[in-house]
């Protein structure tokens, strides 16, 4: 099994999703499955991580034709910027499974593991060809999910996620084209790997456009500011494990897509974009918490206070210093940690008062402490509560932020103090605020505790020894940041 151990990851959910559709299992049988490959592709990725080497390259690499006269093959594997979303992927999927253990529809266990074959599929795809297939696959249960699952304009708000995904996924798939048949006029052959099409020169002009087609399908889902429009209604109208995965995996996959592909392809283009990124990045900065504090709806707010945190992330990237990029890739895990804690209890509050409306809320703490203490925990997370991973993650960005420019800093150092003004006040009203709602608020029950506690310590050991974890990425991190900077060096 350890032999194709990355295949085994891929595609056990959705080989049990597909023997479970056959025989027509019955919806216990069903949510058995998925548990079973949820908590066995997590052993297989620690496995994994245990076995990891951080001074090494591309690892547990399987490479197999596909469609070999057309340059498709089967290629993946795992470096440290794969191994942090897989760890992310894996760690999540049990406790969402264990939020929905009640769920008597079908559908939704069928999409839940078909969402995690695609997600991890992205993750370690190294031909451009195979990353694009589970990149529309991924795309496919989030529709139906919002759509036939989700409440309010749910089919409006649906349609609209899944055509502004496909208008950037459209611009990549050009540039995917483009680029492979270009390495067919310089070699003769086809090739879609990503290791093959590094290796092609063109001139800058050209470079400049195959590279907004990546950033635009980038941008849409992560979303950088002017691309945001379908995230809050989406986000408010998805069921909570769509929106969990929303916001914890798929909205990073765009920030694992800009450093895998934006810096394995177009390193010294990206110098063209970088001004208009790190301007994005910081307009969303404020924009996003303005519209965080102003927002009633707790789903909202927080999809609006998760885009102000992937607008750090993506600024930290695109700074291009050690700090910043240690930030970033720390803030990608401890994010996604504290963003599902705090989806998962909103979607709590929601199964126990049928609102998630501020305004509607109040006295929880009273009512229920151990559900207000978990609450508090992840919101102040979200903030960068010192002693959280977040606050660690937030704290490298700013430093790395200062060093690149001055006034950079100061704006960037404001991301926590907006942050902090909304979590607060939202805080106040919902847990100690008067009591709005009458509906008898039951706390916490030991399997919603189980599956919040991880999460949990993970936050806490992020924050507390975060020496526990970075030696797992920062030896390769160096080599990547000094390979990109001496090719951006090189172009100057």
């Amino acid at each position: 099994m350890m032999d194709h151990i990355l295949s085994n990851i891929i595609f056990l959910p959705l080989i049990i999703a597909m023997v479970m559709g056959v025989v027509q299992a019955p919806v216990k049988v069903l949510r058995l499955g998925a548990f079973f490959s949820s908590v066995v592709t997590l052993f297989l990725v620690l496995w994994l991580a245990y076995h990891y080497d951080p001074h090494g390259g591309m690892q547990f690499v399987e490479q197999a034709p596909w469609i070999q006269s057309s340059g498709f093959t089967y290629f993946i594997g795992i470096d440290f910027l794969s191994l942090i979303m897989l760890l992310l992927i894996t760690l999540l999927m049990p406790p969402l499974y264990l939020y929905m253990m009640h769920e008597k529809r079908k559908g939704y266990w069928y999409n839940m593991m078909l969402l995690q074959t695609g997600v991890t599929g992205a993750v370690l795809s190294l031909d451009l060809v195979l990353f694009y297939l589970f990149w529309e696959t991924m795309l496919l249960p989030i529709f139906i999910m919002i759509g036939k699952y989700g409440n309010g304009l749910r089919q409006y708000n649906s349609m609209k996620i899944i055509l502004m995904t496909i208008l950037g996924s459209m611009s990549m798939l050009f540039s995917i084209m483009y680029l492979g048949y270009m390495y067919f006029e310089t070699t003769g052959v086809w090739s879609f790997a990503l290791q093959d099409l590094a290796t092609l020169d063109f001139d800058a002009q050209t470079f400049i456009w195959l590279a907004a087609g990546f950033l635009l399908a980038f941008a849409i889902k992560i979303p950088l500011v002017g691309f945001h429009t379908w995230m809050a209604p989406a986000y408010g109208s998805a069921p909570t494990p769509a929106v969990v995965i929303m916001s914890s995996i798929m909205a990073k996959l765009g920030i694992y897509g800009i450093w895998r592909f934006g810096f394995g392809l177009f390193e010294t283009t990206l110098i063209y974009y970088a001004p208009t990124i790190i301007v994005l990045a910081l307009i969303g900065l404020l924009y996003y918490a303005i519209r965080a504090i102003t927002e009633d709806n707790l789903r909202r707010m927080f999809a609006y206070s998760s885009g102000s945190h992937l607008s750090l992330i993506a600024l930290g990237i695109f700074l291009t210093n050690i700090y910043a990029w240690s930030g970033s890739l720390y803030f990608i895990g401890t994010h996604a940690l504290a963003s599902a804690g705090i989806f998962l209890m909103i979607g709590l509050l929601y199964k126990r008062f049928k609102t998630v409306h501020i305004s509607e809320l109040g006295g929880i703490a009273g009512k229920a402490p151990k559900f207000a203490f978990f609450f508090a925990f992840f919101a102040l997370s979200i903030a960068g509560l010192p002693g959280t991973g977040g606050f660690v993650a937030e704290l490298l960005i700013i430093i790395g932020a200062f060093k690149t420019n001055i006034w950079i800093g100061v704006f960037t150092a404001t991301t926590m103090l907006s942050a902090m003004v909304y979590i607060f006040w939202m805080l106040q009203r919902t847990l100690f605020g008067t009591a709005n709602n009458t509906t008898e608020f039951s706390d916490l029950n030991l399997r919603e505790v189980i599956l919040l506690l991880p999460l949990v310590i993970l936050l806490i050991l992020t924050g507390i020894a975060p020496s526990l974890f970075t030696p797992m990425f920062e030896p390769q991190l160096s080599l990547f940041l000094q390979d990109a900077l001496h090719a951006i060096g090189a172009s100057k």
